[in-house]
């Protein structure tokens, strides 16, 4: 018989920064967004074409939004892994 591999029981732990108060932030507008689409959708039939048009441009708005805090996360992180490589 072929030896087993011997599996670890290691937790996992989720992404590094989803703790961050910009990502987290961000999430939250794209769940905001996200909401007033559905609801869009579900009452849109009953509604004008322009009533419909504002609610994607507010959740249009609020992806971009999240897009810039997820930039702004990025940029952060990447400005400290600079700092911590010059260190070394």
């Amino acid at each position: 018989m072929a030896a087993t591999a011997k599996k670890t029981n290691k937790e996992k732990t989720s992404a590094a920064g989803a703790n961050d108060p910009l990502i987290q932030s961000a999430v939250k507008l794209i769940d905001q967004a996200a909401t007033l689409l559905k609801d869009g959708l579900v009452i849109g039939a009953g509604k004008s074409a322009e009533a419909r048009h504002a609610i994607k441009v507010k959740a249009s708005s609020l992806v971009t939004q999240a897009s810039g805090k997820l930039t702004d996360a990025i940029q952060q992180g990447a400005n400290d892994l600079n700092k911590r490589l010059k260190k070394l």
